[in-house]
């Protein structure tokens, strides 16, 4: 479509709603971008240190729980390795403990038939409660130590497993700023990679202050796309801010001209609207 034809359009769907055949077919109209429900993804280390590989690059599409890329994980990797013995070692000094328990116990039982028949002084049978106390105490400790062990494991591996950067969800990695021999830090969260995911499309556009109360969440949308005016879909108004402005930006500096329109998200149904551009302007129409 020559350029002429696109501005006509444009100037076309927003102008005023004055002509009656107008308002009966479309009450509002806007120009918005194609967004992702959600937003976008921005990724970033969990731990700090050098990115010892990056498997994907721009344009790939990724698989949720798939690895990005991984950070240097020599040290983590003996820290586990230290926590596994420790653990082998805590189980065998729990089966130590548990033999000591079944000696003790069988000690008692033999000595305690024995002092029905007035066989063995009352001293001995005093001495085989208090081994047992004892055992008993050294297998809970064993026990405890085991379950120290664990902890100290399934903490080494989750700081492993921390040092692999994965996607959270489908998508397409836009952006990659990782480098293999680059340093990554926690004290500010540093971009790695870009992620749209694979989400809904949506349109996000600004609603005008003559508009807010006509328009509500639910009425149906028409659709154009400013790039190819042959390219028309359908979508309903999903929500309006209730916040004149960008929602988390805040109120206008001193000096500043307050906003006078509201937020608006319009969903975009079809097929179609997979092939379209995220960031791509759309114009919508707004039936009653």
């Amino acid at each position: 479509m020559h350029l002429l034809s696109r501005l006509f359009l444009i100037l076309t769907l927003l102008a005023p709603t004055s002509v009656a055949a107008q308002q009966d077919e479309w009450i509002a109209a806007i120009r918005g971008t194609v967004d992702i429900e959600g937003g976008l993804m921005r990724l970033a280390a969990q731990r700090e240190g050098l990115i010892a590989e990056v498997i994907v690059k721009e344009g790939d599409r990724v698989k949720a729980g798939q690895i990005l890329a991984r950070i240097d994980a020599s040290e983590a990797e003996l820290q586990m390795r230290t926590a596994e013995l420790e653990h082998e070692q805590a189980q065998i000094q729990r089966g130590i403990a548990s033999m000591r328990l079944m000696q003790a116990e069988a000690e008692l039982a033999r000595l305690s038939g024995m002092a029905a028949a007035d066989a063995v002084p009352r001293k001995e049978i005093d001495a085989a409660n208090r081994a047992l106390d004892l055992a008993r105490a050294e297998a809970d400790q064993a026990r405890v130590a085991v379950a120290l062990a664990e902890n100290r494991l399934a903490i080494a591996g989750l700081d492993v497993a921390a040092r692999e950067v994965r996607a959270p969800v489908a998508g397409v990695i836009l952006r990659s700023s990782a480098r293999v021999g680059d340093a990554t830090t926690t004290n500010t969260v540093t971009e790695m990679f870009l992620l749209a995911p694979d989400g809904a499309r949506v349109l996000k556009g600004q609603l005008n202050e003559q508009f807010v109360g006509q328009v509500q969440p639910g009425q149906e949308a028409s659709l154009i796309s400013e790039r190819d005016g042959d390219i028309a879909l359908s979508g309903r108004v999903l929500r309006i801010a209730p916040i004149f402005g960008t929602p988390g930006q805040g109120q206008s500096a001193p000096g500043q001209t307050e906003s006078n329109s509201v937020e608006i998200v319009i969903s975009i149904e079809g097929t179609a609207a997979r092939d379209l551009i995220l960031g791509e302007r759309l114009v919508a129409r707004i039936r009653p």
